[in-house]
């Protein structure tokens, strides 16, 4: 089949695409899943595409090999791409915002989930564990129900009640950590390392998941450039993995660049993207956009070298700049966005005003992606 093999991303070791493993087990770094690009090449086409029903399995081909009976499927993808009628018409900017709100749980984590999950399946799991600041874990915990295998999901004591109950509803198990995410996420991998329950969360099938966001704009739209909010960096470099797939097929002729916005109490990678340093670590970071508080980001390494590969932006926002953006998107287009979906308009709106990125900015089309709903907070 199309996949080859999984190869990590730091010493480039490879893993068979038939065995279990998360991280690469002689340098601990992340694993992407590589494909015979020449031969997914061969199979798709524009007009063979668009016959398909627009949701994330139109682009079968660019995910990992599923068995057929094991695909969970709740309707993620073919979420609304919405053109902006009145914000930063001044800076001359043709806006569009990528509702990942509108999928089945109430954010892009569906994506991910969905693909993750029916892999786990594929593997013969029956139950499965996960770290979560809330939305992951909502989304697998719906999944896991329509699937009917157990889920234990770690979250952050600071978790908002709303998110927890979603998980509950569903049945799963709640594990609450006294700490952040970074000791969800230890947690998570010790009952993996100890009792064998697949381990689900950033790891690589969930970004080949993620990457459908990027297909989806580039099947509606010539973006030039995709905004994406950076908690742990899966869905910034699951986007650029996605449209450069679409370069190397010949279905686009050019690359979007990426523009990647974190909180500025939590700028595990932009602080690098920045300063041109390695990724940074946080300790149990504080802001009002919750979901991407992650203080060592697992796939922190990879968004850094997206932004770097596509000739992108990065910036912080403070918490008064993303609640001000959540107003704008709410009262000005209509839009009920959490605090960390509402992040990518909050850097968006301060690179307008820079001089030095301004006239970059300028005419360009540009694609807002809205990670949450709302009615998450």
């Amino acid at each position: 089949m199309h996949v080859k093999y999984l190869q990590c991303v730091r010493c480039g070791n490879k893993v068979s695409k038939d065995k279990i493993q998360f991280r690469c087990e002689k340098c601990g770094g992340g694993l992407d899943v590589i494909y015979d690009y020449d031969e997914i090449k061969d199979k798709v086409s524009w007009k063979e595409l668009r016959k398909r029903p627009f949701n994330h399995y139109r682009y079968r081909e660019f995910f990992p090999t599923l068995n057929d009976k094991n695909l969970i499927k709740l309707g993620a993808g073919g979420t609304p791409l919405i053109f902006s009628e009145n914000l930063l018409k001044d800076s001359k900017i043709k806006l569009y915002f990528k509702l990942e709100s509108s999928n089945p749980t109430g954010s892009f984590k569906d994506r991910g989930t969905s693909i993750e999950l029916s892999k786990a399946l594929d593997f013969n799991s029956k139950e499965i564990v996960v770290a979560s600041t809330g939305n992951m874990g909502a989304s697998i915990a719906a999944y896991c129900a329509k699937a009917q295998i157990k889920a234990n999901i770690f979250i952050p004591e600071k978790t908002p009640g709303i998110k927890r109950k979603q998980m509950k509803s569903h049945g799963a198990k709640i594990i609450q950590v006294h700490g952040d995410y970074v000791l969800a996420a230890q947690k998570a991998m010790e009952m993996f390392n100890k009792k064998g329950i697949y381990l689900l969360g950033d790891y690589p099938y969930r970004g080949e998941g993620e990457k459908s966001v990027g297909h989806e704009i580039m099947d509606e739209l010539n973006a030039d450039y995709i905004v994406v909010p950076i908690g742990n960096g899966t869905l910034l470099k699951g986007i650029w993995k996605g449209v450069k797939e679409l370069k190397l097929t010949g279905l686009i002729e050019k690359t979007p660049k990426m523009i990647g916005v974190q909180s500025e109490n939590c700028d595990t990678v932009i602080g690098s993207f920045l300063n041109n340093s390695a990724p940074s670590y946080v300790n149990d970071p504080v802001t009002v956009a919750a979901a991407i508080a992650c203080g060592s980001p697992l796939d922190g390494q990879e968004a850094l070298e997206s932004l770097q590969e596509s000739n992108g932006l990065g910036i912080t926002v403070s918490d008064r700049e993303i609640l001000e953006a959540k107003r704008l998107l709410a009262q000005q287009e209509g839009i009920y966005a959490e605090e960390s979906g509402a992040v990518s308009l909050a850097g968006l709106i301060k690179l307008s005003k820079k001089k030095q990125t301004r006239e970059q900015l300028r005419e360009k089309t540009i694609v807002c992606i809205i990670t949450g709903h709302g009615l998450k907070t």
